[in-house]
């Protein structure tokens, strides 16, 4: 074995573990179980975001939002349930299963255009798996099977993430004793990486300490308090074309970082099969880790968990300490997918 994909070895490892317990409580039937509020407000610490040996059953819930008549707003969330994963279950992802104890971050999810949020759920489930309340808007307009389709809507659909959150934050709502209000972030492909650049552009919110744009457009010009931020993008994407994802890079004044998938379309290796998806998940969760709980280790991963030899490449500005160079990246002999 070349000693370079041993180095690598162990994150592959990582990466299995995770989709392992995603895996087990995808595969088979649905079904109900005890309220989601179910803890009390004293065991709600924060909790960090998980690593691949604290693994969290996956809860999801429907929630009915509207910002006004003409932008009702469905919306799935994806939590960390109360129990331990079992690999041998023969349940989904459990609906209003209760949550576990502890607040967690929120990362808002925006689907693309002519999508929905489920189209997406290998990421969504995985991300709440490791501790994070996921919350994705159908959008009213770019929605697969809407009548009335607008790309223009996008800058509207800023506003509307912005509302999903605040909904989630009320205090009548069953899962807001579990978010963490200091550990909000925002993502989403394709339409809906421009919406998530509209949350820090056109429509900031203030609120968002992190973002993660996936094959998304530039949308205005990036302004308040910095955010780390981490584009994603197929340098082959002939939807939304890899000049476009730089362009937004560029504009960027903050921390940020760029991973480019090789020979990857408009996708960008989000799905599990996707040559390159292991680097995309690691590089995903790394980011989150130090983004949103400090964690300087998971930074350190980084260039290691995005890069690998003909399949992807990693790039930052301004997140590595400017009087040491960033971690070299591991060189896989290995082929990732």
């Amino acid at each position: 074995m070349p000693p370079n994909r041993s180095r690598f070895a162990p994150r592959r490892a990582l990466l299995a573990a995770i989709i392992a317990v995603v895996g087990s409580v995808l595969l088979a039937g649905s079904g109900s179980a005890d309220p989601i509020d179910g803890g009390s407000r004293e065991t709600n610490a924060v909790q960090p975001i998980s690593t691949a040996t604290t693994q969290h059953r996956v809860g999801v819930t429907h929630f009915m939002f509207s910002r006004g008549k003409d932008r009702p707003l469905p919306t799935t969330v994806w939590y960390p349930a109360a129990g331990t994963p079992d690999p041998h279950a023969t349940r989904r992802v459990i609906t209003d299963a209760r949550a576990a104890a502890g607040r967690y971050p929120l990362i808002v999810w925006s689907h693309g255009f002519f999508s929905y949020p489920e189209q997406q759920q290998t990421i969504t489930e995985l991300l709440a798996a490791n501790g994070f309340v996921v919350v994705a808007p159908l959008y009213p307009y770019t929605r697969k099977g809407t009548n009335h389709f607008n790309r223009n809507d996008v800058p509207n659909q800023s506003l509307d993430a912005s509302f999903a959150i605040t909904q989630m934050l009320q205090d009548g709502n069953p899962l807001a004793a579990h978010i963490d209000p200091a550990r909000l972030a925002a993502a989403g492909h394709s339409g809906g990486g421009t919406t998530t650049n509209g949350l820090f552009t056109t429509h900031r919110d203030p609120r968002l300490k992190a973002a993660i744009v996936v094959s998304g457009r530039p949308l205005g010009a990036y302004t308040g308090t910095p955010v780390p931020m981490l584009f994603i993008h197929g340098d082959k994407d002939p939807v939304v074309a890899y000049s476009q994802g730089r362009q937004a890079y560029g504009a960027v004044p903050w921390p940020k970082a760029f991973l480019t998938m090789r020979d990857t379309e408009h996708g960008a290796a989000l799905g599990e099969p996707d040559r390159g998806h292991t680097q995309v998940v690691l590089t995903m969760l790394d980011f989150l880790r130090w983004a949103l709980d400090h964690d300087t280790a998971a930074r350190d991963r980084l260039p290691e968990d995005a890069t690998l030899a003909g399949v992807s490449t990693f790039e930052s500005v301004g997140i590595f300490p400017a009087t040491s160079a960033s971690p070299a990246p591991a060189r896989a002999a290995a082929q990732g997918r």
